[in-house]
């Protein structure tokens, strides 16, 4: 069997901010911007929207969160979303 490449690690400062800056470009309106540490149900962030987010990780970071880790731990701030996705990467 082949060995799959190692995927890049990723640096969860520069991945927080990622997608903290596409949530204020794409969700967030103008002069609301969230900053990484902000919780996104408190931001007015909804299920749409965070589906949005999702959708930008897919495309982003290549892989589509299973089932099993969407809840509230990964997904209560951009943050905190930045530390889940590094995890799945290196586990990639």
């Amino acid at each position: 069997m082949a060995e799959r490449p190692l995927l890049p690690a990723l640096d969860r400062d520069a991945v927080a901010r990622t997608v903290t800056a596409y949530v204020n470009t794409s969700i967030m309106a103008r002069g609301r911007p969230i900053r990484p540490d902000d919780d996104f149900d408190l931001a007015g962030i909804d299920s749409m929207a965070m589906l949005k987010v999702l959708l930008f990780v897919e495309a982003e970071f290549g892989f589509w969160p299973p089932d099993e880790d969407l809840v509230a731990d990964n997904l209560r701030s951009p943050r905190a979303l930045a530390h889940y996705i590094c995890r799945r990467r290196s586990l990639s």
